[in-house]
């Protein structure tokens, strides 16, 4: 939920290439928009212009041409499966700008960036923001296979590897295994190999959590204190989506 990230690198001697991150870059365009999913809006109006509010998606979302479509009215459907599958919709037209998300990070960066754009352009706004609570759920449910395939695979590195101690001390090992815990032990090497570089902080996983907790309370106008240790707690000693999700609903009572 950071400003644009800048990458520099140098091509050749004395040549610098410079790429620009956007704030919503994982977002792709989608040809549907599922209007059944817990929604979010966040609504702009005012005196500004649509390519103006072209210029804000521009900023905001990749392949976003600068120019803006001869349109009186546009609107654009995105995906983002970063996140585990999350949409986004934007309507925009003049003196208008509308963004329907089912997830709230989405929402909240797009109320940081357009609002920094609408000061620094010195136009006039109205912010309108209606939250959905259920969509806090259905992020946290859309994200759990990603959460937990994770787990599993460290998990497994662990067994795998407290069993080949085992082993070595051992040389009927197999004798007394369990079925499950045979299957660990010979394939130790394939899941040590499965297991390279799969990490739950370098996933980036537990920040779209993070971020998700962080967007409603900014929302909100809550505190985030203790919220996040706690989120780390949960994923690192006893992670369930049931527990999970009975968390944030907690921390936000």
């Amino acid at each position: 939920m950071s400003d644009d990230v800048a990458e520099i690198g140098a091509e050749e001697e004395d040549q610098i290439t410079t790429h620009y991150i956007k704030a919503l870059s994982t977002h792709m365009r989608a040809h549907d928009f599922d209007m059944y999913r817990p929604m979010n809006t966040l609504q702009f109006s005012g005196s500004f212009s649509i390519a103006e509010a072209h210029a804000w998606l521009h900023h905001l979302l990749p392949n976003v041409p600068s120019k803006c479509p001869p349109a009186d009215t546009v609107t654009n459907n995105y995906r983002s499966d970063a996140n585990g599958g999350t949409q986004l919709q934007v309507v925009y037209s003049k003196g208008s700008a509308t963004f329907r998300s089912d997830c709230m990070t989405t929402i909240c960066i797009i109320r940081d960036k357009v609002s920094e754009q609408t000061m620094k352009m010195q136009i006039r706004v109205e912010v309108v923001c209606e939250l959905n609570q259920e969509s806090v759920d259905h992020c946290l449910k859309l994200i759990d296979p990603k959460i937990s395939a994770i787990l599993t695979i460290e998990k497994e590195k662990l067994y795998a590897a407290a069993l080949k101690e085992l082993e070595s001390n051992n040389e009927n090992v197999f004798s007394f295994l369990s079925p499950s815990n045979a299957r660990l032990l010979r394939d130790h090497d394939m899941i040590y190999e499965k297991a390279d570089g799969v990490d739950v902080e370098e996933s980036g996983i537990l920040a779209i959590v993070e971020n998700l907790m962080v967007a409603r309370a900014k929302l909100s106008g809550k505190s985030i204190k203790g919220k996040l240790e706690a989120i780390r707690d949960l994923i690192a000693n006893d992670y369930t989506l049931e527990k999970m999700q009975a968390l944030f609903k907690r921390m936000n009572d």
